[in-house]
């Protein structure tokens, strides 16, 4: 009986630990020679975190990139952190927030299996990591929100 209740505790712990919840991380293929790629997710956290930084093995540095509209041109910048607030998901989509990979290894293919870490921050200053595979995905029409880079 005693190992039941351990046990039972030891598995409410792992789902308290596991507040961010990400869903289908992807990552825009590339074309050879090119030195950077945006990623995309949806995420969701059952209390209100920021995505403080990100990294991966296949990439030299990840940052969390806005676009934004000004004197009628779309433009990108870096953010330091992006907040979450609870239950509210965030997408990181083609056109608007978006990780960009800079200083890729290779180009990214369709079906390729590109690792990411995902550090999030709470109010208290508590850090979790969140490991995602983001998937290698081709897309019909590119987007010029990257060609300037």
């Amino acid at each position: 009986m005693k190992s039941i209740c351990i046990s039972l505790l030891l598995l409410c712990s792992l789902q308290a630990q596991a507040g961010v919840t990400v869903v289908e991380p992807w990552v825009r293929t590339t074309a050879p020679g090119q030195k950077v790629a945006a990623g995309y997710v949806r995420i969701v956290s059952d209390k209100d975190v920021a995505l403080v930084s990100a990294n991966s093995s296949f990439a030299d540095k990840v940052e969390v990139h806005e676009m934004q509209m000004d004197d009628g041109i779309m433009r990108m910048r870096p953010l330091k952190q992006l907040e979450l607030k609870a239950n509210t998901p965030v997408e990181l989509k083609p056109g608007g927030l978006h990780l960009m990979l800079v200083g890729i290894k290779n180009a990214v293919k369709a079906g390729d299996a590109i690792p990411l870490t995902l550090v999030f921050e709470d109010k208290k200053a508590a850090r979790e990591s969140v490991d995602v595979v983001f998937n290698g995905r081709a897309v019909a029409h590119q987007g010029m929100e990257h060609h300037a880079h």
